[in-house]
């Protein structure tokens, strides 16, 4: 069902979704994927075959400013599925909340961003870690995109500093307005086909390689 067609109550989504890790059997060695809706609906097995992903996207998920989100899922989104690689890729709920209701302040998101990067790279040293920055938006979910670039530098710096690779994907889908390219979404917000075509593309080079099977 395309996004802009599910109806989300975030609270029980999120803990529904909780639930469905929890009695999951992952095998150890995965590629996990970290984030909200644009990972959680992001149909791996279709864009990326080959290689063994294990989904932990949560729609409607922040990081954890709150009693909900990133920080407070860590080891049943990174630690426990013992990966071999992370995708990172969230913040864009955040920045719906300031855009919305005035709050949290930019600064505390920033803040909550690299609080979530650096307890990733505590748990996980030796495992790569990938973040991907945020996406620009479009028609009714314009408003947000004066809020995205200041975010983006931050996480490059957070990248940095952590040594993290890094996928700038926002200069990748923008158009000349500074908003989301019309014909990668269909709600404004989150990508359809041809925009998650683009996400695998960029994705294939950065992901370990698929292994050959003999």
């Amino acid at each position: 069902m395309p996004p802009e067609h599910r109806v989300i109550d975030a609270e029980k989504h999120y803990y529904e979704r909780l639930q469905q890790f929890a009695a999951e059997q992952v095998e150890p060695g995965g590629i996990v994927l970290v984030g909200s809706s644009h990972f959680e609906w992001f149909e791996t097995d279709r864009f990326l075959p080959g290689r063994r992903f294990v989904n932990r996207g949560i729609a409607s998920d922040r990081l954890g400013l709150g009693e909900r989100g990133l920080l407070h899922r860590l080891d049943i989104s990174v630690f426990d599925v013992q990966p071999s690689f992370i995708v990172f890729n969230n913040g864009a709920n955040d920045l719906g909340e300031l855009w919305r209701n005035g709050k949290p302040a930019l600064a505390e998101i920033c803040e909550a961003y690299t609080r979530v990067i650096a307890a990733i790279r505590a748990g996980t040293a030796d495992v790569p870690l990938l973040i991907v920055n945020e996406l620009p938006t479009t028609g009714r979910f314009a408003g947000l995109n004066p809020l995205v670039p200041p975010l983006n530098a931050h996480i490059s710096d957070v990248a940095a500093q952590h040594g993290c690779g890094h996928l700038g994907f926002h200069h990748v889908v923008v158009d000349g307005r500074g908003a989301l390219r019309d014909e990668l979404t269909t709600d404004g917000l989150h990508l359809n086909d041809a925009g998650y075509g683009l996400l695998a593309e960029r994705l294939d080079k950065l992901l370990p390689p698929v292994q050959a099977h003999v």
